[in-house]
């Protein structure tokens, strides 16, 4: 779970950390000042890049769904996780 929000996260900040490279590297050695901040801009391409990852992580993750699922159940004593089985 803390792997899942830590990705969101880092997502999330990945716009921002490089326009703040871009400010520091460029704008800076130039001796321009810093434009006006694109705030709006830099937060919806951060929501944009988290969206994309959770559609990736629930295209590429899990188990196929494809077969016959079988219950937890007891085995000599043992707990059997659900599964599914796959069909041929």
């Amino acid at each position: 779970m803390i792997r899942t929000i830590a990705e969101s996260w880092l997502l999330f900040l990945i716009p921002f950390a490089i326009y703040g490279t871009y400010v520091l590297l460029v704008l800076r050695a130039r001796g321009k000042p810093a434009p006006h901040t694109p705030w709006t801009t830099l937060f919806i391409v951060g929501l944009m890049l988290v969206v994309a990852g959770f559609i990736f992580v629930g295209l590429t993750e899990g188990e196929t769904t494809k077969g016959v699922y079988v219950p937890p159940h007891v085995v000599n004593g043992q707990i059997v996780p659900g599964h599914v089985e796959k069909t041929q």
